[in-house]
């Protein structure tokens, strides 16, 4: 089952705007092992090397590292660490090829637990 899947998952979750990083966290945390928040992809370059999630979910825009630099820099330390990046925007500007998955804002939550499952390794 998916909540079994889920359960022994951590995750890496960057958002610059404190409402949007709380919900979508709280959200999180009733359904995995541990969630680890960061403003910005400076901070979640440092909280990365702390404690090693299972996923990285990112935004792009934000302030001191975008998400696209953070997720360049994560797959240079982990090749396989799975990333999805969080975008309001659709084109071909905001394509990140180091992502593993992907999801429009504003964050649906069963498009948002579909996209975890789907990039766990042997477990979708």
């Amino acid at each position: 089952m998916i909540n079994e899947v889920l359960k022994d998952i951590t995750v890496l979750y960057v958002e610059d705007e404190d409402i949007i990083r709380e919900s979508v966290a709280m959200l999180l945390k009733r359904r995995v092992k541990d969630v680890f928040m960061a403003e910005n992809g400076q901070i979640a370059l440092e909280k990365y090397n702390e404690y090693k999630p299972d996923i990285l979910l990112t935004d792009l825009q934000m302030p001191v590292m975008t998400g696209m630099e953070l997720a360049k820099q994560i797959r240079q330390l982990d090749p396989s660490l799975p990333i999805v990046v969080i975008s309001a925007y659709n084109d071909d500007s905001h394509q990140v090829p180091e992502a593993t998955g992907r999801l429009l804002k504003p964050i649906k939550k069963n498009e948002l637990i579909d996209v975890i499952v789907s990039c766990l390794p042997n477990k979708s």
